[in-house]
Order: structure tokens, then C-alpha cells, then sequence
């Protein structure tokens, strides 16, 4: 677990088994998550959407508190630290829709 709130712009490449999880906590938000190679599920705290990001594709943490990836291939990713400060949302984060479990009655 990586844990910094220093403001600098820090990058950090990261090698990933698959099934296996890397986090980092603190206010992250700016914070971008590039796909190398493989597959990653990202996950940040207070946010009630799960999010996949394919290789060649970027996610913004757009939420404070810790940030979970789990690679769901062996997978490469760069963490890049502070990277978009006060980033506002201009296109869609990608989303993986998960439906709803109903109660059975």
C-alpha cells in the first residue's frame, strides 16, 4: 500500500498477477490510473460504482479517501500522483454495469 499526501507529481509503475490488489489511500482525487497491458477493476472509497479499465485506457480518481485496482488479467499499470489538479470530469469514467440482485420474495 502506497501512502503519500505530498504534491508532487510522482509516477509509479505497477505489475500486477492477476487477481491480485494494490491500493493507496489518502485524498487522491486528480490522481490518473493508466492500463498498460491486462485488465484492472478499480474501485474508490464513498463511490457506489465499480469501474474496469481496459489496456491503453485512463481513470481519474475523482474521490477522496483509499483506492483499491485488482487486476483482473496479469496486468501493467502507472500511477501517476497528482497528476490533474482539480479535475472536472469532462467525458464518462469507464463503467461496468452490474445488475441488480432482487429480493426474492
Amino acid at each position: 500500500m502506497l501512502n503519500t499526501k505530498q504534491n508532487l507529481h510522482t509516477y509509479t509503475d505497477v505489475t500486477l498477477p492477476k487477481f491480485k490488489t494494490w491500493s493507496i489511500e489518502g485524498n487522491r482525487r486528480g490522481d490518473m490510473i493508466s492500463c498498460l497491458s491486462g485488465s484492472l477493476w478499480v474501485t474508490q472509497e464513498d463511490d457506489l460504482k465499480d469501474y474496469v479499465i481496459e489496456a491503453g485506457k485512463n481513470f481519474w480518481v475523482t474521490k477522496p479517501g483509499t483506492v483499491v485496482i485488482q487486476a483482473l488479467a496479469n496486468s501493467q499499470f502507472k500511477y501517476s500522483l497528482n497528476e490533474l489538479q482539480d479535475h472536472v470530469e469532462s467525458v464518462k469514467q469507464p463503467f461496468k454495469h452490474q445488475p441488480r440482485l432482487t429480493n426474492p420474495r
